[in-house]
């Protein structure tokens, strides 16, 4: 097939000018370790840590926001606007006073990357409880209006120190709490005696029992309590 001397140019002119122009201008959002294991700490630390932010791209990128998995964990960047070929750090601050054992928090960062506008962050580890409260909870079921119930407690200290307990109280009238022993050393353990007494108004039962105590970082131990009143 014969090509018009005319069409042929148009084709040569079309490739000339798409070859010289710019290739679309925009921010890449990179992160320097994006994962950081703190390893194992003790319960009650506050962990703080800083994750670069990179713009690998040619254009400015922006932070639109930053969100955390929980409240235990606030994220800071410190300019939200990021020149290509600049960084920005992200102050992660890590409240780990109501944790134990594994845990893995996560931190989502929105931007204009067009590639990836959201951007996972994660933070992870073991925290170590120096005293372990089984159960967590008490739920008492139903309790009838004029008699008791009983419910127990263990605690164990898993540290490495003696642990003191200072006092056991709480705001409920109907509950009374007594512990047998207020000094534990590593390994041993004590029970917590709850009695739970309704009154007759009462309908349901909710409130907590607060064990006070000499460890660092965790100076109370809340322990939920709820359950029914039958008439």
């Amino acid at each position: 097939m014969i090509r018009h001397p005319l069409h042929t140019l148009a084709v040569v002119a079309f490739l000339i000018l798409t070859l010289s122009l710019p290739a679309f201008a925009a921010p890449v959002l990179e992160v320097d370790r994006p994962v950081f294991d703190f390893g194992s700490i003790s319960q009650g630390k506050k962990l703080e840590h800083v994750f670069k932010l990179m713009n690998k791209g040619d254009s400015p990128l922006t932070i639109n926001r930053t969100k955390t998995s929980c409240g235990c964990t606030v994220a800071n960047v410190s300019t939200k606007t990021i020149a290509p070929g600049k960084s920005a750090d992200l102050k992660i601050s890590f409240d780990s006073a109501n944790f134990g054992g594994k845990v893995t928090k996560t931190i989502t960062v929105e931007s204009n990357d067009p590639a990836s506008p959201t951007t996972t962050l994660t933070i992870k580890g073991n925290i170590n409880e120096e005293l372990v409260v089984t159960p967590h909870q008490i739920n008492l079921g139903q309790t009838k209006a004029g008699s008791s119930k009983e419910a127990s407690v263990a605690l164990e200290n898993h540290g490495e120190r003696t642990v003191k307990i200072l006092s056991v109280t709480t705001p409920m009238p109907q509950v009374k709490a007594t512990i047998k022993k207020h000094a534990l050393k590593p390994g041993e353990r004590t029970q917590l005696s709850v009695t739970v007494s309704p009154r007759p108004e009462d309908r349901f039962l909710s409130g907590f029992i607060i064990i006070a105590t000499d460890i660092p970082g965790k100076p109370e131990i809340t322990l939920p309590l709820y359950g029914s009143v039958a008439k």
